[in-house]
């Protein structure tokens, strides 16, 4: 059995995942993290087959091996039947004499001071995989100095085709009959406008929620080979969440004074982790979240798991005082142009009073960056000095998020600078 097997033909190089020996025959299997066996894939392990074989390999047998997303990793360190492996052999077979003219045509690009290859940006872009170089292209082409149309959420692409035909490419001189939800027309207003909106009824909102309050975001970490007990391939395994609480109108929370908890690899991590949030949001008052669908789905996974069955009446609880900022900002009215069309926390706070700042180096970038984290804090060879610091990052991440929403809902409450209007 060899690994990362190595091979060179026609200055083409490439690495096998795994070469297994089968007598005087080799066979091939390229792993994917996938959790199915992709079109995509054949090709790739077709140029693999080539080069191989061109060396003198007798390779007979070419298998992907893929994640198998039902396997549940009951038993520590036994990863049986984590991979499944679907044999292309006859599909590959049936494509190698294509590779030829697929070098060919990658070595005019791949020569030194080759020119870009002229094509136009399109969801290829990002299909099977995302591009890399999509800003270089981006550079290329004509800048637009106005409102795109296709900042509008989900269907500003179409609508941007559509009115492009017809010479209309700035979302301010699109008529009002092209708009067809409030959302929609809460966006053309704004920009129209170029000032911050929100409904007159959403301060009163506010207002009537009662105390305390609480702000609360949770980190998950997906693995595609698992590393906790009882968890499959890809689940999202909360590990870390974070909660501000705002006591009264009189008190005034503090960015460093929030409550957290943060684990890594420990057995008891899922009841841990429900057990101290039950304790840090009490039983009363309203939980903001934002994007709170994600929230909810991870608490009611966590429940259904052995050890947190008796936990769920109070998670039930908790979850039934859950509001959503995503859905108060986006359905009940607060838009700024300073959004750029996303609704997301970190486009928000670009345009309300906050004193959380994301791109400090100190912050993480996103979600990603934070099972990356994950990731490095379980590794024994990370030193134990950088995992500190890593640990010390990742919880002022978290924090930065549940005082953002604090401080959207004080704005919400007294938007100073919008323009109040009726969103039905």
């Amino acid at each position: 059995m060899i690994y990362e097997a190595a091979f060179l033909s026609d200055d083409v190089l490439i690495r096998a995942d795994v070469l297994l020996r089968k007598g005087a025959d080799w066979e091939m299997v390229e792993v994917k993290s996938s959790t199915s066996q992709k079109p995509e894939h054949i090709a790739d392990a077709t140029i693999q087959t080539y080069v191989i074989r061109a060396c003198g390999v007798n390779l007979n047998s070419i298998k992907i091996g893929h994640i198998n997303k039902e396997f549940l990793y009951t038993n520590t360190d036994n990863y049986d039947g984590l991979l499944s492996e679907v044999d292309i052999t006859a599909a590959v077979n049936e494509r190698i004499p294509e590779v030829k003219d697929w070098i060919k045509e990658l070595k005019v690009i791949a020569a030194k001071g080759a020119n870009s290859p002229m094509v136009v940006m399109g969801e290829h872009c990002n299909e099977p995989h995302v591009c890399p170089y999509q800003s270089r292209c981006e550079a290329l082409l004509p800048q637009f100095d106005g409102v795109p149309i296709n900042l509008l959420p989900r269907v500003g692409n179409k609508l941007a085709e559509e009115w492009q035909k017809k010479a209309i490419f700035d979302l301010r001189q699109l008529p009002e009959s092209a708009l067809k939800t409030p959302m929609q027309k809460m966006i053309h207003l704004a920009h129209t406008l170029n000032q911050p909106v929100i409904n007159s009824d959403l301060p009163a909102k506010i207002s009537s929620y009662g105390w305390p309050r609480f702000f609360m975001d949770f980190e998950t970490v997906q693995q595609g080979v698992p590393m906790l007990l009882n968890t499959k391939p890809y689940d999202a395994i909360p590990f870390q969440w974070s909660v501000h609480q705002w006591v009264s109108p009189s008190d005034k929370p503090d960015l460093n004074a929030g409550k957290g908890f943060l684990e890594f690899l420990s057995p008891t991590m899922d009841r841990d982790f429900l057990v101290s949030l039950l304790s840090a949001v009490g039983t009363e008052g309203p939980i903001f979240v934002h994007n709170a669908s994600f929230e909810i789905s991870k608490l009611t996974n966590l429940v259904e798991r052995p050890s947190c069955h008796d936990l769920k009446l109070p998670v039930e609880s908790l979850i039934s005082r859950i509001v959503d900022t995503l859905l108060v900002v986006r359905n009940d009215g607060y838009y700024s142009p300073k959004m750029n069309g996303s609704f997301s926390l970190k486009d928000i706070v670009k345009a309300i009073p906050t004193s959380v700042d994301y791109s400090s180096n100190d912050l993480l970038s996103g979600g990603g960056d934070a099972q990356i984290v994950w990731f490095k804090c379980t590794d024994p060879n990370t030193p134990i000095d950088e995992k500190a610091e890593l640990a010390r990052r990742l919880k002022n991440y978290c924090a930065a998020d549940t005082f953002a929403m604090y401080d959207l809902i004080v704005y919400l409450e007294n938007p100073i600078d919008a323009k109040s209007f009726d969103i039905n």
